[in-house]
């Protein structure tokens, strides 16, 4: 079945008519789009595909909107994905670093605690191995952490950095949704990796994959995104959706011609958040929709500073932060991942900040002179370093706040939407984290499961 079987879709009488239609065009959207291939129109409101996985030019200087680094989980995305992307996809073991009042060590910190300084090491250990006589499960992330970690690591590193990234006391985040960034290793991992004499030990995720292409063109993760998108011929850019009817099947977007409505056959899939989806579903009951726009949710504030000087070394790909002082949870060097991502006379520099959504964004102005600030504190911009451009890129939703409450309300939104034949995909489709690699392993499974 054709997904332009009434190419016009303008007026008040005509739609596209097409098997599916993707609402969104990020990585899910099109990873979900490539089992239904031309009977699949995907609508994007953007000017060009990726949704979170693009990357920005500044001058001669690339930037990916987010620290982006492919995970497999699951071997069809490693097929599909390497297949994809042939030989400019390429290894990337990720080093990266914590910053702590105790020292510098590298991530994870539970397994590398022998860079940390003797006092703070020895309380580390001897906590993190009481905590093992505990049972993991608790009522509260704060909780989750101590009874993962013990006191110690947790007021080293832990409730600092998690105050600081979610913006909120752990003792109010569920204990449930942050297993992914919770990994409690054996006493014995833990005592080998306290010896300073010891390699150093890899975390959950070592084995990374990130493109480089080879000359001159597009360069960062946004190379996946225009691969997935190439393969999509029912790709609508600058479509703006602005209501889902499920009892007449119909899509409305906002586009520069005007109105489109867009009547799906069989599948409504949606990407959106899902706060966004299900206001825009002309079902949803008034309560259901209020109590999803107030879901709690962090934006992502990363800053991007193009210099010109010699880059630094052993810097590693990332480094975390629990200071105060500084505005930034982490600190992302882009030419780690691909030297061609600056000139060879600079490097480009990702400073991540976290703010409620809920509060008023602090101005670009603002924070770019917060983050220079922060950044020359921390010892990496000298006065030699030129300036040569800064940007705010800025990714609302960007981390889901996970509470008691909103599970509660997200498993009633999907629950819904299901039953109005939508289905929600994708980490802010489904209110959830998951990697990229995840993301990809559900569309996939979605498009080959329809």
């Amino acid at each position: 079945m054709s997904a332009n079987r009434n190419p016009a879709g303008t007026g008040p009488d005509h739609a596209v008519e097409a098997d599916t239609v993707i609402l969104g065009g990020g990585l899910s959207g099109l990873a979900a789009a490539s089992g239904p291939g031309d009977e699949a129109v995907v609508l994007e409101a953007q000017d060009r595909p990726g949704g979170l996985v693009r990357t920005e030019r500044i001058g001669d200087y690339w930037f990916d909107h987010v620290i982006h680094l492919l995970y497999f989980s699951h071997p069809v995305v490693e097929e599909r994905v390497t297949a994809l992307l042939g030989d400019v996809l390429q290894p990337c073991p990720p080093v990266s670093w914590i910053e702590t009042s105790a020292g510098d060590t590298r991530f994870p910190i539970q397994l590398n605690l022998a860079g940390l300084e003797p006092a703070a090491r020895a309380a580390c250990l001897t906590d993190l191995e009481a905590a093992h006589e505990r049972p993991l499960p608790a009522a509260d992330y704060e909780k989750l952490l101590l009874n993962a970690f013990g006191r110690s690591l947790c007021e080293l590193f832990f409730f600092p950095y998690n105050r600081k990234l979610w913006r909120r006391p752990p003792s109010e985040l569920s204990a449930s949704g942050f297993h992914w960034n919770l990994t409690r290793p054996s006493v014995a991992d833990v005592v080998r990796g306290a010896d300073p004499g010891r390699e150093v030990a890899q975390g959950y995720n070592s084995r990374g994959w990130y493109p480089r292409p080879a000359g001159p063109g597009r360069r960062g993760m946004e190379v996946l995104s225009q691969a997935l998108a190439a393969q999509v011929p029912g790709l609508r850019l600058r479509h703006t959706v602005e209501g889902i009817d499920p009892l007449s099947r119909t899509v409305t977007a906002r586009t520069p011609q005007g109105t489109a409505r867009f009547r799906y056959v069989r599948d409504c899939v949606s990407t959106l958040p899902l706060p966004v989806t299900v206001a825009l579903c002309s079902t949803a009951p008034a309560d259901l929709v209020e109590r999803c726009a107030a879901l709690p949710r962090n934006r992502v504030r990363s800053v991007a500073l193009a210099v010109r000087g010699p880059r630094p070394a052993g810097t590693g790909h990332w480094r975390y932060y629990t200071r105060e002082d500084v505005p930034f949870t982490r600190l992302v060097f882009m030419t780690e991942f691909d030297p061609g991502m600056a000139p060879p006379d600079g490097w480009g520099l990702l400073a991540e900040v976290v703010e409620r959504a809920e509060e008023a964004p602090c101005s670009d102005s603002a924070l770019i002179e917060q983050v220079i600030t922060g950044v020359r504190a921390v010892g990496l911009l000298s006065e030699a370093d030129e300036l040569v451009a800064t940007r705010v890129l800025t990714c609302d939703p960007g981390y889901v706040v996970f509470t008691p409450e909103s599970r509660a309300v997200t498993q009633e939104a999907t629950a819904f939407l299901a039953r109005e034949g939508v289905t929600a995909l994708g980490r802010y489709g489904t209110w959830t984290y998951s990697s990229m690699s995840q993301v990809m392993e559900s569309a996939f499974a979605w498009a080959a499961n329809r």
